[in-house]
């Protein structure tokens, strides 16, 4: 009677640790022999009816520890993953195309993190360009943005970036400018006249940007977004001028816009 007992406990070990577990997200344990993980499912058996077969969606499933003490993370989407994207550029070198209209010129650098993540800094160089205004500007302004791009609102097996530096993002960044530009003090008294004067300026703003930027061909770069915040200038008084070098920053309360169309190159 011992001797049955004894191996009667030896085959229930046996078929214990001979099982492997399937570790749902919910924390729950399925004890069972797995004999498929498919592209949308995983199949499974227990061990004391091995002619049913059951299925479980892969999105349910954190990971799969198999008796012979492998272990499978089961990916919870695909947009995380980076093979997708291993064969694509991630860095990129742009332009702001219409920032000559305003007297500079801004170039930008933008590196892929991680499926999702990005950041870009920007060199603005002021007085280089068309002067509408006649303010003869010089100095140079700065920018670094952390990107995030958007996933869908709903999601499907097998789904991912078209491109890991595609799609619509929202985009905090911070931004600090010099500047000095030439602007006319008026005077009113018994007449009106006017002189020109050297104006300083430092600015500096932290915007929330929500933009898209599409990808052709794994090369060519198109990014338009717009951006509001908070910012300070030192030039706020009676002779301030609003100057759009970059950002805006509101001449009587502390909010800055910001928008752009960039151009350029993925390599």
């Amino acid at each position: 009677m011992k001797s049955l007992i004894l191996l009667s406990l030896i085959f229930f070990s046996i078929t214990i640790f001979s099982q492997d577990r399937v570790i749902k997200n919910s924390g729950d344990t399925l004890n069972c022999k797995v004999t498929e993980i498919g592209a949308d499912q995983i199949k499974y058996y227990y061990s004391n009816n091995d002619k049913l077969i059951f299925g479980i969606d892969k999105a349910l499933v954190k990971r799969i520890e198999f008796s012979t003490g492998e272990v499978i993370k089961i990916e919870a989407n695909s947009f995380d993953n980076p093979e997708y994207y291993i064969d694509q550029n991630r860095n990129v070198i742009k332009f702001n195309f219409l920032s000559p209209m305003n007297s500079n010129l801004e170039f930008i650098y933008e590196r892929s993190l991680k499926p999702g993540r990005s950041w870009e800094t920007s060199l603005g160089i002021i007085g280089l360009g068309f002067d509408p205004a006649d303010h003869n500007p010089r100095g140079a302004y700065g920018k670094f943005a952390y990107k995030f791009i958007r996933k869908p609102d709903f999601y499907m097996q097998r789904m991912h970036y078209a491109h890991i530096l595609k799609g619509a993002y929202i985009a905090p960044e911070f931004a600090v400018r010099y500047t000095s530009y030439d602007t006319y003090i008026y005077r009113y008294n018994w007449n009106t006249y006017s002189h020109k004067e050297r104006i300083q300026d430092f600015s500096m703003a932290v915007t929330l940007k929500f933009g898209k930027q599409w990808v052709i061909d794994d090369g060519f770069i198109v990014d338009l977004f717009l951006g509001v915040g908070y910012g300070f200038t030192t030039n706020s008084g009676d002779n301030y001028d609003v100057v759009s070098y970059g950002f805006i920053v509101a001449p009587e309360v502390p909010i800055t816009f910001t928008s752009g169309l960039r151009i350029g190159w993925a390599f």
